[in-house]
């Protein structure tokens, strides 16, 4: 594999109001069981407070060296949110600043 020795420029922005995501389907049969299976075996062990996330099915967008880039990730656990789960905007890019 030849490696790139080039660093990436990252930017998080608006999508611009023309673009369309891509439609392709990226589940596969056990993906949506597994998904929940994850979630509740978290919500169970008491690991879900108010300022947690998990995620399924979507897309992350991003301009990558002046291309937009979409990645889609089949199930995600976000364990510490700045705002509550319930003051997230829906965005198909990154809007609530996630602590690290």
């Amino acid at each position: 594999m030849v490696m790139s020795s080039k660093a990436l420029e990252i930017r998080w922005e608006k999508l611009p109001d023309d673009f369309v995501l891509p439609d392709d389907p990226v589940d596969n049969i056990a993906q949506p069981a597994l998904a929940a299976a994850l979630t509740d075996a978290l919500a169970t062990a008491g690991r879900l407070p108010a300022k947690t996330l998990t995620t399924k099915n979507y897309g992350i967008c991003a301009t990558v060296n002046d291309k937009v880039v979409v990645k889609a990730s089949d199930w995600a656990y976000i364990p510490r949110l700045v705002v509550l789960r319930d003051e997230i905007h829906r965005s198909y890019t990154l809007y609530a600043a996630i602590a690290g």
